[in-house]
């Protein structure tokens, strides 16, 4: 065997045991409680509101202690006694906590402070994150070469990072209005060594700076230190957060994550106003020269082309009156004929019948609207799941008849604009769930449309409000692509199952649907390799309502406490609890992980067991009255 040869396989194997080491340094008997302590100078950190809100999105319980404001950390705080750690892995907002002001800088902990924290990680092996650090010898680095904003800067993962950031394909881009230093790691260094997990640019003997790394801290426990600052919505951030979670906590924790990316398409089977491009307005029923954009048979088959490309499913949100309207005006609907073929290879959603206004209707008018529409699906043969529901512009919801209408007709679910209404809420048995808008137009069906729409609205007629940010030039097509993709792919990244919806006249004429979306599948493929997720508009609401129920009890004290003894964790808590490194989980990705339902207490093992992993992610499938069914999240 040649020397490179053997090195390289000796690298390999210091890699697997460095990664695949036991979990902390606990002894026989030690209970490490599954929560992590989060450390602010202030609180006003970017990192500190990154880590939080990373933590929160997980699930992942967590202390915050903001130093200036909290009373002394002792031993107490750290241990519950000889044998009982309360933490299982610490993040320090910036390295060092420290703070500048008129009288220059300190640390907000005192030096004793720092000497109980060190001890208990030690005694534990508990990890510890910085967040943001300057670069110094005191964390493995040579002093920095760079310092500055370092947006446009793409990390690259070293093996060692392909171990930690198991989700990504091998690159980070660093987003914009990140300030960070650019530092090499120390050739020896008596504080410890480091292993450098993301690389950046080079200094002037050609070495690749660390972004991140571990250091291996000679008094006995490791740190990942971060050069480069970042909030809770930077990409960088977004794309780091659950390996920094997973390599924090040793891979085993409360909470899961999944990304989610569903595409509900509204107003199938009619034909939606245009805009006019030379009055900025949309006429309805514009006539010859501002003729209705529908959809026609050659889009049906872009649509199943595009389906097939990307793996991703359309969600059909249909109205049946286009359908018997155009047939009964034409004697045939090409349209129709096409979907109607094919309508197994789509899935669909109630819209209501003709698309009426509701907020004003009758019982009978709501309940006319979604039975009828009911009727068409049964007719046409649509499989569809008649809990489900999506009201014409979600209107109906304030109605008081709403409530009843839900009743009679068996809906469950009901969608609702997120942009105004981002929790979901009850309308009698019925809940909301929240759909994500695009500023992909219902009124246009040309790129040159688009275009113009939105730079009416962000330029030339633009009224800044605290939500709206106009333009100082109006918008290319790819300035306002770009601007659209951002946006999609933070929802993308933040484990959140609310659907984003568009229309029927995005996938017709010039489909501007696809340029947008394919860029954000462009940018996700570039830097993930973990699946998006695509569960029914049943199970987004099955989904978010767990969510949202398991970050209340972990709000409630007392109402769950978790802890890792012996290979095994315990759970004390009431309803469904999301874990993450139990041998049980269902696979996503590199981690195991599920939602497990606890009355009283659970017990979970590490050890995979015989045959794989058997939990099965969603067990609560709604059988469903119209066909269809629940489907795994």
């Amino acid at each position: 065997m040649n020397f490179t040869l053997r090195t390289a396989l000796g690298l390999l194997l210091l890699t697997s045991l460095l990664w695949s080491a036991p979990l902390f340094a606990a002894l026989p008997g030690d209970r490490i409680d599954l929560k992590v302590l989060v450390l602010s100078s202030d609180g006003t950190e970017p990192s500190f509101s990154a880590w939080t809100t990373a933590l929160d999105r997980a699930g992942v319980p967590y202390d915050a202690i903001i130093a200036e404001q909290a009373d002394p950390i002792t031993a107490n705080t750290l241990a519950a006694g000889p044998n009982h750690a309360r933490y299982q892995a610490v993040v320090l907002a910036t390295g060092g906590l420290i703070k500048c002001g008129l009288t220059g800088c300190a640390s907000a902990l005192a030096q004793a402070e720092w000497d109980e924290l060190n001890a208990f990680q030690v005694r534990y092996g508990v990890r510890r994150v910085v967040a943001y650090a300057y670069p110094t010898p005191e964390y493995g680095f040579m002093w920095p070469f760079a310092a500055g904003d370092q947006a446009g800067v793409t990390g690259a993962l070293t093996v060692a990072g392909k171990q930690v950031f198991t989700n990504l394909v091998g690159q980070v881009k660093i987003d914009t209005g990140s300030y960070g230093y650019l530092a090499t790691p120390l050739a020896t260094n008596p504080a410890g060594t480091f292993e450098t997990l993301i690389e950046g640019p080079v200094d002037s003997a050609g070495t690749p700076s660390a972004l991140a790394g571990v250091h291996h801290r000679s008094d006995g426990f490791d740190e990942l230190v971060l050069t480069i600052d970042g909030n809770a919505y930077q990409l960088h951030s977004l794309l780091m957060a659950h390996g920094l979670i997973e390599w924090a906590t040793a891979g085993v924790h409360l909470g899961l994550e999944r990304n989610y990316f569903m595409l509900h398409i509204d107003d199938v089977f009619l034909a939606d106003d245009r805009w006019d491009v030379n009055d900025n307005v949309t006429y309805e029923d514009g006539g010859a020269t501002n003729p209705e954009v529908r959809m026609n048979a050659a889009d049906v088959d872009r649509a199943l082309a595009w389906q097939q490309s990307t793996g991703l499913k359309l969600d059909m949100v249909y109205n049946g009156a286009g359908s018997d309207e155009a047939i009964a005006a034409n004697g045939s609907d090409p349209l129709s004929a096409a979907l109607k073929v094919h309508k197994d290879e789509f899935r669909w959603i109630n819209h209501t019948y003709t698309h009426l206004n509701l907020d004003d209707a009758s019982l009978t008018e709501i309940t006319a609207q979604i039975v009828n529409n009911v009727f068409f699906a049964t007719t046409f043969g649509l499989t569809i799941n008649c809990t489900e529901l999506v009201t014409g512009e979600h209107s109906g919801l304030k109605n008081p008849a709403m409530a009843s209408a839900v009743l009679a007709a068996g809906i469950a679910y009901l969608g609702s604009d997120n942009s105004r209404e981002p929790m979901p809420y009850e309308i009698g048995q019925a809940t909301t769930i929240p759909r994500h808008p695009a500023n992909v137009y219902y009124n246009v069906g040309t790129y040159e449309e688009q275009l113009d729409e939105y730079n009416y609205i962000y330029f030339d007629g633009c009224v800044a409000t605290p939500v709206t940010t106009c333009l100082t030039a109006p918008a290319t097509y790819a300035q306002y692509v770009d601007s659209e993709a951002t946006i999609m792919l933070r929802h993308l990244l933040t484990n959140d199952p609310r659907p984003h919806y568009f229309h029927q006249n995005n996938l017709a004429e010039d489909g501007t649907l696809y340029p947008v979306v394919d860029e954000v599948l462009a940018r996700y493929n570039a830097y993930l390799k973990v699946p998006l997720m695509q569960p029914t508009f049943m199970n987004s609401g099955k989904i978010l309502a767990r969510q949202l129920a398991w970050a209340a009890m972990r709000a409630t004290p007392g109402a769950v406490e978790a802890y890792l003894k012996d290979g095994v964790i315990t759970i004390a808590a009431s309803g469904p609890v999301p874990v993450t490194g139990y041998g049980a989980g269902a696979y996503y990705g590199a981690e195991r992980s599920g939602w497990v339902t606890v009355n009283g207490l659970a017990s979970l093992s590490l050890e995979v067991p015989a045959g794989g992993p058997t939990y099965v992610e969603d067990s609560a499938v709604v059988t469903n009255p119209c066909g269809g069914g629940g489907d795994q999240a």
